[in-house]
């Protein structure tokens, strides 16, 4: 039992350690390691970077010579030599580093490398044991994993609403339903999501940022789902016009995505039916621009396209102590049930209070 606990203390240090890169690692996994030798920590490291050394080689760095014999602990396992792989596989450099014991969390659901770097090490020598916080280690990569299943990055719906299930006022006025503890909270989700995607009803009525400001913290990318090309040119969420990505209707007027390209901003074009966007598609196309992870805030047009579609996996819902009447815009429009029973389940539901509004988080998918 006390051997059993300084391995889960050393699990826990080291999934720690992998939530410090959320929002840093792009497709990347995120990942945490610890070495241990003597009951003390020798060496310690997180994935930092896309494209940078990964928590492994940093521990190992850490640890110097003292890493011989040691026990390392990670929550993901380590990576295996393959084609197109842009750093150095971490099993090798575990392996050189005369690593006694491996303690891993969960495999690695990459088919490229599931499994085999655990073989790999049983066939060095190296004492190998899996599955210590499986579940925390794998909810953690939620988007990775979604990614290397699908292909599709992890989708969160965001939404503000009222006790009577309304976004905003008859007129369109929204702000602020939600008080500021939640969107404080708000504010931190977009900091290690990858993306906020929204839809050009929502740019032209709020004129947002979509930028992290109450908490310290990167923006993430920002994405816009404009199928007729409409967005204006002094529209403050392209200020920041490197992180923006505007996804429109293959037919779109070319004169209006001609100018929005002059001015550097990437337009992708993509099919949809009756200048709609096909969201499946969209979605499909932001691995390529190291999206894992969206975060859904647009209004109802777009909500009910993305749940129609089912692209949603999760829900991030603010339920505000508010009534605004049967005039006001509801959060979803028709979907066309008949019945409850077809409706729309939400899975695992958890409820949190903020300050009199209520955060509903379940899983859909």
């Amino acid at each position: 039992m006390k051997k059993y606990n300084a391995d889960l203390k050393y699990m826990q240090r080291a999934i720690t350690l992998a939530l410090l890169g959320q929002g840093l690692t792009k497709t990347n996994p995120i990942v945490g390691c610890v070495i241990v030798k003597n009951n003390k920590i020798i060496g310690e490291g997180f994935h930092k970077v896309f494209g940078g050394p990964h928590a492994e080689i940093n521990a190992l760095k850490k640890a110097g010579k003292a890493a011989k014999g040691a026990t390392l602990y990670v929550n993901m396992e380590p990576c295996f030599p393959f084609s197109g792989k842009k750093t150095v596989p971490c099993v090798e450099k575990v392996i050189s580093a005369g690593i006694k014991k491996c303690i891993i969390a969960m495999r690695d659901p990459n088919p490229e490398v599931s499994g085999r770097s655990i073989a790999l090490l049983k066939k060095h020598g190296t004492i190998v044991e899996v599955g210590l916080l499986s579940e925390l280690a794998k909810s953690i990569n939620e988007p990775f994993i979604k990614i290397v299943k699908t292909g599709l990055p992890l989708v969160v719906s965001k939404m503000a609403i009222t006790l009577d299930g309304k976004v905003a006022a008859y007129t369109g006025d929204s702000k602020w339903i939600s008080n500021e503890s939640s969107r404080t909270l708000v504010h931190y989700k977009r900091s290690k999501l990858d993306s906020v995607m929204v839809g050009i009803g929502t740019i032209k009525k709020d004129d947002p940022k979509l930028d992290v400001r109450m908490v310290k913290g990167r923006n993430p990318v920002k994405i816009i789902i404009d199928p007729m090309c409409e967005i204006s040119l002094k529209a403050k969420v392209l200020i920041e016009k490197a992180n923006v990505l505007v996804f429109v209707n293959t037919k779109a007027d070319k004169n209006k995505v001609d100018k929005l390209v002059a001015k550097k901003i990437r337009v992708i074009s993509v099919p949809g039916k009756n200048g709609t966007l096909n969201l499946k598609s969209v979605l499909s196309s932001l691995p390529v621009f190291g999206v894992a992870s969206v975060m859904l805030e647009g209004g109802p047009t777009l909500l009910t396209a993305a749940l129609k579609e089912n692209v949603v996996d999760k829900i991030m819902w603010f339920i505000s102590p508010k009534i605004l009447g049967g005039d006001a815009i509801n959060i979803i429009g028709s979907m066309g049930f008949k019945r409850v029973k077809d409706a729309i389940k939400i899975y695992q539901p958890v409820f949190s209070g903020f300050n009199g509004d209520i955060l509903v988080e379940g899983c859909i998918n």
